[in-house]
């Protein structure tokens, strides 16, 4: 079972702030613990920042040009995404990596955005959005602190390498519960790559079905993003076949993915109507070199 990482080196946030020193053991429980104890911060709205300026990114990527169909939805989106609050810290942090890593950067603006979709396909307009799209917005803050090339890898990782990718998850939950307390962006953070139990880290118990939203969002913009180990993306429905795949074989929730069809199809008619075609014609690319991690190899 692998649901903790000791720190070989002081974990520091991007003003320099040690968030953890070397030698600390980070798990699932201790990342609950710290959310409980972190002190509120003053945060500021989304729309206040130069973010904001980034938001056309998503919306206007051809990959997505069936999620975001149409000037009414799109509209929906970015208000969703300008209503995200968060202290400025957080801001700090997405304007690093805007340079740093603009690719990582812009994933996590395109999971924010696809999850804000998922859930306007579900429920409409609702308070609770903004923090679902700032959980999409941040899960995957923990990759930051992993070695650039870890990040920028285009060969199948080695077992040193799959620990330490591994450990992300856990990096970034306790990242984000020092600072924003108990938050959903913690438990995206924690819960993006679980897999339904396949992937890591182990969870005590099943994540909210809305955190299991953004952790599909984030598996479909991965994989219709360009990545230094594969030759291609995979277009919007050749993502949507092996996220289909997955939930077939158990290792995604099948009505999330579902929801996630749902909005590809323009949210028409009653998400339970929805059917997957016998016969899966979407792109993928010629040259895949992903490792899959699930919770034996992370253990090891």
């Amino acid at each position: 079972m692998f649901d903790r990482v000791v720190l070989s080196r002081d974990l520091v946030d991007v003003r320099g702030g040690v968030l953890g020193q070397a030698g600390l053991v980070i798990s699932v429980a201790s990342v609950h613990e710290a959310a409980r104890n972190a002190p509120a911060m003053p945060c500021r709205l989304l729309s206040e920042t130069p973010a904001a300026e980034d938001l056309h990114l998503p919306l206007a990527d051809p990959p997505y040009r069936h999620l975001f169909r149409g000037s009414g939805v799109q509209a929906a989106v970015a208000r969703v995404l300008l209503g995200v609050s968060l202290p400025q810290q957080l801001f700090d942090e997405l304007a690093s990596l805007k340079i740093s890593d603009p690719s990582r950067y812009r994933h996590g603006l395109t999971t924010a955005a696809v999850t804000a979709r998922m859930l306007i396909s579900a429920v409409g307009d609702a308070p609770a959005l903004p923090d679902l799209a700032a959980a999409g917005l941040l899960h995957d803050i923990g990759m930051r602190h992993l070695s650039f090339h870890l990040v920028r890898n285009g060969d199948r990782l080695d077992q040193r390498e799959v620990m330490d990718v591994a450990s992300h998850p856990l990096l970034g939950a306790w990242h984000l519960a020092n600072v924003l307390g108990t938050h959903p962006a913690v438990e995206a953070a924690l819960a993006h790559h679980w897999r339904n139990g396949y992937g890591y880290p182990s969870l005590p118990s099943s994540p909210p079905r809305a955190v299991q939203v953004v952790g599909v969002a984030s598996a479909f913009a991965a994989l219709t993003q360009t990545r230094a180990f594969r030759s291609e993306p995979f277009d919007a429905r050749g993502a949507a076949d092996v996220l289909i795949c997955e939930a077939g074989a158990g290792h995604a929730d099948m009505n999330t993915v579902r929801l996630l069809v749902h909005a590809l199809r323009g949210a028409k008619g009653e998400m339970r109507q929805v059917r997957f075609g016998r016969h899966r014609l979407g792109h993928a690319p010629t040259v895949n070199r992903h490792t899959t991690i699930g919770p034996v190899q992370a253990a090891v």
